[in-house]
């Protein structure tokens, strides 16, 4: 089987870890991958620059061709839509024969700061309709898509053979609160930055470690918060360098459709968490004693000194929980199968309709 998966781009989080980080796996059950994206390696990079709408604007009309021409595959994944306030691309894809897989991991139907938008709806719409099968990334994203007979939830996992606990730090005294994040989600951050430097006041040798795409600039120079540029070959370093990891979100209709993901990848590394108890995270944190959920309105100075007061022990026993809690539940090895088992549907189902229409 061919399968030809349109994404983002090669650095873009939902490239990375719903799509790239699989096919290794897809292709020890014979599923040849490739992949067409939208943005090139600059992508994580023009956020902030004035020329970035048109850069992406550019990357995704030229990918919308391509998937309304594209043949020779047995199989397209879509993930999220092609264009962000147009359904044409999946609407002419409808009419040829190859049959499609549609995944999303975000409120893609929503506007860029979660406003309701009917463009966007519209474009999602197409995309779930013309869709042979729909993949969301939880269940309030599924809920959304409306098409129960053909959704699938399959969150968004992590690589645990690659995010593994770091060595035993020498420093143990310290104490590192990170985060890390695209720029995107700075607002969820700024809005427990007081709590959380509250906490760390209080705390000998605390800081707070920002590992980013972007700068926060008005904490830039701040004593306790260091602010560390995102790479793809330093991002497991900087996850194994915290010894207590933050997701905050608040409560609304755009991050009700959050997967978790940033908690999970904590998780791997065998490190604590302080996360918001909204969307997906209470549903992935159950069962797991990997740290401690704070619920909307909560008390986030509190959260993050019950696990700063704890010994260094004490949390790699909470981090090891919560590795335990990954590699059962939310790791590639333990979801890869039901990737195959859909591709392999849906393929055979299109393979039937073509020859009794033949």
């Amino acid at each position: 089987m061919r399968v030809l998966f349109f994404t983002d781009g090669p650095l873009s989080p939902g490239s990375r870890f719903r799509c790239l980080q699989f096919f290794p796996w897809l292709e020890q059950r014979g599923i040849s991958c490739e992949v067409q994206f939208a943005y090139d390696q600059r992508y994580n990079d023009v956020h902030d620059k004035p020329w970035a709408p048109l850069y992406k604007a550019g990357g995704r009309l030229v990918r919308a061709g391509k998937l309304v021409l594209e043949r020779g595959h047995d199989l397209l994944v879509l993930h999220k839509t092609t264009m962000a306030v147009s359904g044409l691309p999946e609407f002419l894809r409808g009419f040829r024969s190859t049959p499609t897989v549609f995944d999303f991991d975000d409120a893609i139907y929503l506007g860029a700061t979660g406003e309701p938008s009917a463009a966007r709806e519209r474009t999602f719409r197409q995309a779930v309709d013309t869709a042979h099968h729909v993949i969301a990334g939880n269940e309030h994203l599924a809920a959304q898509a409306r098409a129960p007979w053909k959704t699938t939830v399959i969150p968004t996992v992590v690589d645990t053979s690659r995010y593994v606990p770091g060595p035993r730090r020498t420093d143990e005294h310290d104490l590192v609160v990170g985060w890390m994040g695209t720029a995107s989600n700075f607002p969820y951050l700024r809005e427990v930055m007081p709590a959380v430097l509250r906490a760390l006041e209080q705390v000998p040798r605390a800081r707070l470690r920002i590992v980013s795409n972007g700068l926060l600039p008005e904490y830039a120079g701040h004593p306790l918060v260091e602010q560390w540029r995102w790479s793809d070959d330093k991002e497991r370093m900087a996850l194994q360098s915290f010894d207590v990891g933050l997701m905050p979100l608040p409560d609304t209709a755009q991050t009700r459709g959050k997967c978790g993901f940033k908690m999970l990848q904590y998780m791997a590394c065998g490190v604590p968490v302080v996360a918001s108890a909204v969307g997906a995270n209470p549903g992935l944190f159950a069962g797991s004693e990997a740290g401690v959920l704070v619920p909307a309105g909560g008390d986030w100075t509190a959260a993050v000194l019950e696990l700063a007061h704890k010994s260094a022990d004490e949390r790699r026993a909470l981090g090891a929980a919560g590795r335990a809690h990954v590699e059962a539940h939310f790791s590639v090895a333990s979801v890869v199968d039901r990737y195959v088992s859909i591709f392999e549907r849906v393929v055979g189902a299109q393979a039937r309709l073509r020859t009794k229409a033949g």
